[in-house]
């Protein structure tokens, strides 16, 4: 569960590195132990500028409390969590047996969905209702927009109803689908009796008739005119028509695809495999020699593809290199003060990124890497490393902040948080039943509940069941204590 967050030493930016590794943490110090009753309760603590941050576990890995100046969360594996923000509008969000059910809300309203698939939301304003949603996808709709009734909109399928802004349509309505249907776009209604089979269109000076898959033929003077036989086989579009240059598309396939518009000429015989591409600008020559294993591009982007033994491309700044696809991949990249080069074997079975300044009077080096189910490893380039040992989840959702808080700890049997700038470290095996710490001043080992020892030169001892037996020195003074008293 390691995860750096911030960076605020030699580089601000530096949090552009691991914002989503495993465990939130601070660049200054590393988690340190306080009490150690496990498996009943373990605390953490960690100092930094912002403020200090605490964590409480419980039973091993299955309860955790964590306290920050910018949030705080809990978290009961592997059942839950929930946030709660320091941040204006109180933001708050609960996830149980994530992604099944999640729930966010701010103090104007709330959205929860159940997988995805049913969901709702309710959002006011000074008292009054802006929005009320609830959908079971795809059977039932109901949005109400009360101050925007045009948004609003109602349905139940297949008997009666329509959405708005769904399906890549302004507005879809249906009277027991799919008897019955109306799409609409850009002016245009094209109605569907029964849909997807006959269709004819109207509106924005459009009309036309469809036969699917059979035949069709749609038009909209001064915009386009599209004609097919045997969708998709045979087809024919001219569009763009207000342009110097229209956009033309025709094809027999699998034979022979043609597309020319003002900025662009591509053709294709047996399609997808042999064919080139021509563009203006930016500049670009494409050809296809059995698509997808050997393509040449040259201008903007480059292409030059032998697959599956090599393939090298630059997209949008992005330089890519495979080496026998689909398993070792190259990236590379810069952004306005990070070089970074990203490698990855199969996907996931192991993902490494590095990224270093580009001010060549600077010396920021940061790192990550995923070795699954194994272990990850991570230095943020300012004086702060992390390893975990098995992080099964994290390579799949490095991005995903409730898969890293509430599942990843689960598998964290062993765990290193260190500084070495400083020389202090923290090191915890079976979910801190054993915790080894190296700071400024010694060193701390404990054992659960049942032995805690501290080294130093100012102060140092042990203790045995909290205080049954144990001596504590500071400076030159040595107490004892016997069944937890003082002697």
């Amino acid at each position: 569960m390691i995860s750096f967050i911030s960076a605020k030493g030699r580089f601000g930016w530096a949090a552009v590195l691991c914002s989503y590794f495993i465990l939130s943490v601070s660049l200054q110090a590393v988690w340190q132990v306080g009490e150690n009753y496990w498996p009943v309760r373990v605390d953490l603590e960690e100092e930094s500028a912002d403020g200090v941050r605490t964590r409480q576990q419980y039973l091993g890995p299955f309860v955790e409390k964590y306290s920050g100046p910018e949030q705080d969360w809990t978290a009961v594996r592997p059942f839950g969590i929930r946030y709660e923000e320091n941040a204006p509008l109180n933001p708050r969000s609960f996830y149980f047996l994530y992604p099944l059910y999640s729930y966010r809300a701010t103090d104007p309203g709330y959205y929860w969905n159940l997988f995805y698939l049913i969901r709702g939301s309710h959002y006011e304003t000074n008292g009054e209702l802006d929005s009320n949603t609830f959908e079971i996808f795809p059977f039932y709709f109901d949005y109400d927009y009360p101050h925007t009734p045009d948004f609003s909109y109602w349905g139940m399928l297949p008997f009666y109803g329509e959405v708005k802004d769904r399906f890549f349509f302004e507005r879809v309505k249906w009277v027991m689908f799919p008897f019955y249907t109306e799409w609409e776009n850009n002016g245009e209604t094209s109605y569907g009796t029964p849909w997807p089979f006959i269709f004819h269109r109207t509106g924005g000076g459009s009309s036309g008739f469809a036969f699917w898959p059979f035949f069709g033929t749609y038009k909209r003077p001064g915009h386009y005119t599209y004609k097919y036989l045997l969708w998709p086989l045979i087809y024919y579009e001219v569009k763009d028509l207000d342009r110097e240059v229209p956009t033309t598309n025709y094809g027999f396939l699998p034979f022979y695809t043609y597309e020319k518009s003002e900025n662009l000429v591509q053709e294709n015989f047996l399609w997808p495999f042999f064919g080139y591409t021509d563009r203006y600008e930016p500049e670009y020559h494409e050809t296809r020699y059995f698509w997808p294993f050997l393509v040449q591009g040259r201008g903007t982007p480059y292409v030059n593809r032998w697959g599956p033994f090599y393939t090298h491309s630059i997209r949008k700044g992005v330089d890519k290199k495979w080496f026998m696809w689909p398993l070792l991949k190259r990236r590379s990249w810069n952004t306005e003060q990070l070089e970074v080069t990203n490698w990855s074997f199969l996907y996931f079975l192991y993902w490494s990124e590095t990224q270093k300044a580009r001010d060549p009077n600077s010396d920021f080096k940061a790192s990550k890497t995923f070795v699954w189910p194994f272990f990850s490893y991570g230095d943020n380039g300012a004086d702060r490393e992390q390893f975990q040992l098995f992080t099964p989840l994290i390579p799949w959702f490095k991005h995903n902040e409730v898969v890293r808080d509430l599942y990843s700890p689960l598998f964290a049997i062993y765990r290193y948080d260190g500084n070495p700038e400083e020389n202090t470290w923290r090191r915890s095996f079976l979910f801190s039943l054993v915790t080894v710490e190296k700071k400024k001043s010694g060193g701390r080992f404990t054992l659960g509940p049942v032995l805690d020892v501290s080294t130093g030169e100012d102060e140092g001892g042990f203790s045995i069941l909290h205080g049954l037996f144990g001596r504590k020195r500071v400076g030159d003074e040595t107490e004892w204590k016997l069944f937890w008293f003082t002697l």
